[in-house]
Parts: structure tokens; sequence; C-alpha cells
């Protein structure tokens, strides 16, 4: 049962032999309760900064890894597209394992072309050449983002057309609504638009 007069007498017992304490003594035991706060105050902000520099280092090594494994995706793609250009054979187990490794790695954004491209492939599969133009800038808007997220450098893909395509100038007009109607549908980076006035 509390008993107020008892407290009142405790607390009166040790402030009066704490009052009765040598000065050096009351130094003591200040400067030993200093060290412990700053101890435990240490502690705390030591495990903090390590628990941030482990997410750091994970962070880091994840992303070295997706770098590693997309570095060569632009040119493996390109190469798929050279091959349907020049109607040779593609094999189906390297057309899946650069999609699965765009899948596993690549950015959201690279997903979406590499589904797309894929579906206008079926397409053309099922109904013929419709629109040379379409599938051929999806594999370039797909190169053009790879590269872009894994150097940061962005290459317009007019670029591309202009070194590759033999009558650009005159097959322009249906390029650049088959670009920019894909850069559209997808919301990708405006500079992937491609202005039909341009001179690149």
């Amino acid at each position: 049962m509390f008993n107020l007069s008892t407290t009142i007498t405790n607390a009166e017992a040790i402030y009066s032999k704490y009052n009765g304490m040598s000065d050096d003594l009351k130094g003591a035991i200040i400067t030993a309760i200093i060290t412990g706060v700053i101890s435990v105050i240490g502690f705390v902000v030591t495990n903090m900064s390590l628990k941030n520099s482990f997410k750091n280092e994970l962070a880091r090594q994840r992303d070295n890894i997706a770098l590693e494994k997309m570095s060569t995706m632009p040119f493996e793609i390109l190469g798929l597209l050279d091959k349907a250009r020049s109607s040779k054979t593609i094999e189906s187990e390297e057309v899946v394992k650069i999609l699965n490794i765009i899948y596993a790695y690549g950015s959201e954004k690279a997903i979406a072309i590499a589904t797309l491209m894929q579906k206008e492939n079926y397409k053309k599969e099922e109904m013929g050449n419709r629109n040379r133009f379409r599938i051929m800038s999806a594999y370039i808007l797909l190169a053009t983002q790879i590269k872009m997220d894994v150097t940061g450098v962005c290459v317009n893909p007019e670029f591309w057309f202009k070194m590759r395509i033999t009558d650009f100038e005159s097959t322009k007009k249906k390029i650049v609504e088959a670009n920019n109607m894909l850069v559209s549908e997808l919301e990708l980076d405006d500079r992937f638009y491609i202005d039909l006035e341009s001179s690149h």
C-alpha cells in the first residue's frame, strides 16, 4: 500500500546521502551517467548506420546484376531485327531467352515494349505483313529504351532508321507515324518521338 510519508522519508534520505557525498564522487557519478548515455546513443546510431549500409550494398549489387544482364540486350535485339529483315530463320529459343532476360531484369517500360513487340509478331504470323514499320519501330524502341536504362544515354530512333533504311526519305512519313504511335501508346520518353520535319 502506498505510504506518502514513507516515500517522502526515503527521498529525503537519498537526497541527504547525495548531499553528503564529496564533489569528486558526485563528479564521477555524473561522468559515468553521461558516458553511459553517450554509449547507448552511439550504439543506436551505429546500428542504424550499419542497417542502411547493408541495404545500400544490396541495392547496389542488385543494380549491378541487372546492368550486367541487360548490357548486351540492345545488340541482341537489333540482331534479331536484322535476321527478320533479311528473312533469316530466327530460332524460338533465341527469342525466348531474350524475352526472359528482359522480363527478369528490364525496366517496366522495356517489358511493356517487349510485350507489345511480341504481340505484333503474333499478329504478323496470323494476318501477314500488316505494318512492317510498326513492328520495326517496336524493335528499335526496345533497343533504345534498354540502352537508355543501362547507359543513361537517350538516342532518337530516327538515327537507326537513317542508318539502316535505304529508302528512309521516301518512307519517313510512315516510319514517323508508326514510331510516334508506339511512343504515345506506351507513354515512353518524349525524346523518342521523331519529328517529321527534323533533320537529325
